[in-house]
């Protein structure tokens, strides 16, 4: 049966240190769009005036583009570790970008959750694109992009999960702690009866 996907919804991030998400995570409200590309490179070998076999190196690269109305003061000291000083957000020429583990959630034609989390990436930081008035106010979300990376082994570590809630063997407690994890046992999927499905 063929399944579309749509929405976007449950915008949920925590700081990754090490590879564990230490602190309690955070919602980010005002989400409009996500695209999550992931490139996996491919190349197939000539022999005996043909195609041969073909050869895969993984995923060399998974981006996360986000699209939010305002990423506002907590998100940015979160991300980037921008401080605001007397209501100032102070940008730093040697500023360099937090990893962050993020969740969010889409869903199938019959209202089944998606959810899709990138275990460890660092944003770009969202410029401003706003315009004059004309009537009724039409704002312009933010725009940010992080980059995916490996979680533990940088070879053989996950970068993306995605969860199905119309999975009978899905856990969503468990899928959680495994996308945000406080030690080394949660960040590990294993088979358990499902129980509890987030709303």
């Amino acid at each position: 049966m063929t399944k579309v996907k749509f929405g976007v919804s449950h915008a949920e991030y925590g700081v990754v240190k090490g590879d564990l998400v230490a602190d309690e995570t955070k919602k980010l409200p005002g989400m409009t769009s996500a695209t999550l590309e992931i490139t996996a490179e491919v190349k197939t070998l000539a022999a005996d005036d043909g195609p041969y076999v073909t050869v895969s190196g993984g995923i060399s690269e998974a981006k996360l583009s986000l699209e939010n109305y305002d990423i506002g003061p907590d998100a940015q000291k979160d991300f980037y570790g921008i401080e605001t000083v007397g209501g100032v957000a102070l940008y730093n020429k040697s500023l360099v970008p937090n990893d962050i583990a993020f969740l969010l959630k889409t869903r199938d034609e019959e209202g089944k959750g998606i959810w899709v989390a990138v275990l460890k990436a660092k944003f770009t930081l969202p410029g401003i694109d706003v315009k004059t008035v004309d009537g009724t106010p039409d704002p312009t979300a933010d725009k940010i992009e992080g980059t995916a990376a490996p979680r533990g082994d940088s070879d053989t570590g996950n970068m993306i999960l995605i969860g199905r809630e119309s999975d009978p063997d899905f856990n969503f407690e468990q899928f959680h702690k495994c996308v945000f994890p406080k030690t080394s046992d949660e960040a590990e999927i294993t088979v358990t009866p499902a129980s509890g499905v987030q709303g």
